[in-house]
């Protein structure tokens, strides 16, 4: 594991970075399935309403065409001419009745009208057409003629029907319909007034229901964006009819549908990308706490430097190295001169913050493949690694006046600090860690015996 601690910043981040990542994927996933049940969801009320307005359009020009049939039947087979006695007129009533039975959604019945009442009907050939009942009634009346008695007109009425078709099963049109949809319906024929009327879209049905001509827009219908609407304008010049439609906006709340519709799956989505951040956050932790526990175990509390048990360990791989190699390697054992009297004179306290300050300055001196390390109290090493002894004098002199030029201020004192180094080389395949350290540590024992303040090499 100590890979994932020298990269711990490196394995947090990419962790981390994975999850956005994942995060991202799950939202243009998310947000592509969004936009595309809405288009589907469009498109199938399009296509719904498309087949019902043609239905209807198909529907009233069959019955255009059962009202002109009539006319035109009346045309070719015109009834004697003269006054009609009773019996007569008792026969059409009973033809009428006859032809239309069991006819769905057609009627036609013979009557007799007051004479006085003729003049006031609307255009007796053309069919009027006005809502009943929840549905479309188109009437036209012909006039035969009138009785013998002077007193009545003959007229024969004929009433078609035009009932909505009730929607398909949910399971047919699946997610194809959205329950309050209104579309508006303008229905006008020849010169007679438009019939406006409101279709409602509830439950399984469709309901017509009269509306006037304030609901009808008087400029022309325009889409807002990303709000569409059915907009459709089918005109017959032969049977003189002309139908408009349009509706409201066909999505006025789609993502409360969207979420309805993918609730399970976007609440396992969360889910997992909670789960999969949770675990992130946790690594994390775990990284943090395993570096802690390492750094415990690897470092100087005091001073941050190397332990001893971590500075052999990293020293014998570099003597491995440099075997390999070969190369070169130079070990460097230091002691502060006279540490105990710093101790005596400013405390435990003082000779703690002399520690630091000394580790400090040569974390700064060394260069940065060096090793530097806390092996005892005062005394401190530093493993150059391809460095031969004229490389490592000139760093234990640079060390040492450094020291000589620096000072620790504390308590409002300016303490001096200097030490004694023991430099030894690597003296080939026969020669260890250990070996090395015996020679530095009696070359730094010959430096302390001349004066302190200096170093003493092989």
């Amino acid at each position: 594991m100590r890979w994932v601690i020298e990269s711990a910043r490196a394995v947090k981040v990419g962790s981390w970075i994975i999850g956005v990542i994942l995060i991202v994927i799950a939202v243009i996933g998310v947000a592509d399935r969004y936009h595309r049940q809405r288009a589907l969801l469009l498109e199938g009320q399009q296509a719904l309403l498309a087949h019902r307005s043609s239905w209807g359009y198909d529907t009233l020009v069959r019955q255009l065409a059962t009202h002109e049939l009539q006319l035109s039947l009346l045309r070719a087979n015109p009834l004697p001419t003269g006054c009609l006695p009773d019996q007569s007129i008792a026969e059409q009533q009973r033809a009428t009745e006859t032809l239309t039975e069991g006819i769905e959604e057609l009627t036609q019945y013979t009557s007799r009208v007051p004479i006085n009442h003729v003049a006031a009907l609307p255009s007796p050939l053309a069919p009027q057409m006005r809502l009943t009942k929840g549905g479309i009634q188109m009437t036209s009346r012909q006039l035969l003629g009138y009785s013998c008695s002077g007193r009545d007109a003959v007229i024969r009425e004929t009433q078609t029907r035009l009932h909505p078709l009730p929607l398909p099963p949910r399971s047919a049109i699946g997610p194809a319909f959205v329950d309050a949809l209104v579309v508006h319906v303008a229905v006008s024929h020849g010169h007679t007034p438009p019939l406006y009327v409101d279709i409602r879209f509830t439950g399984d049905k469709a309901d017509l229901i009269p509306v006037t001509a304030a609901n009808w827009p008087t400029t022309h219908i325009s889409e807002e964006q990303g709000q569409e609407r059915f907009v459709r304008d089918i005109e017959d010049p032969q049977h003189a009819l002309h139908l408009q439609f349009y509706s409201e906006i066909l999505t006025p709340n789609f993502l409360s549908l969207f979420l309805s519709w993918n609730g399970l799956g976007l609440s396992m989505l969360v889910g997992m990308l909670a789960s999969v951040l949770l675990i992130i956050w946790l690594s994390g932790k775990m990284i943090d706490a395993y570096g802690i526990q390492h750094r415990a175990a690897t470092r100087d509390f005091l001073t941050g430097l190397y332990n001893r048990r971590e500075a052999m360990a990293l020293a014998e791989a570099e003597l491995a190295r440099v075997i390999r190699t070969p190369s070169s390697l130079c070990i460097l054992l230091l002691d502060i001169d006279h540490f105990k009297r710093v101790n005596d004179t400013y405390g435990h306290d003082g000779g703690d913050e002399v520690l630091k300050f000394f580790a400090q300055l040569l974390n700064q001196t060394v260069r940065q493949h060096d090793l530097v390390a806390r092996i005892g109290g005062e005394e401190f090493l530093i493993l150059l690694p391809n460095t031969d002894l004229t490389g490592a004098h000139t760093m234990a002199e640079r060390l040492l006046q450094i020291l000589r030029d620096s000072t620790l201020d504390y308590a409002g004192t300016r303490i001096g600090v200097t030490c004694s180094i023991g430099v030894t080389a690597w003296r080939g395949p026969e020669d260890n860690i250990q070996a090395m350290l015996i020679r530095a540590d009696l070359l730094l024992y010959q430096a302390k015996q001349q004066g302190r303040d200096r170093y003493v090499s092989d």
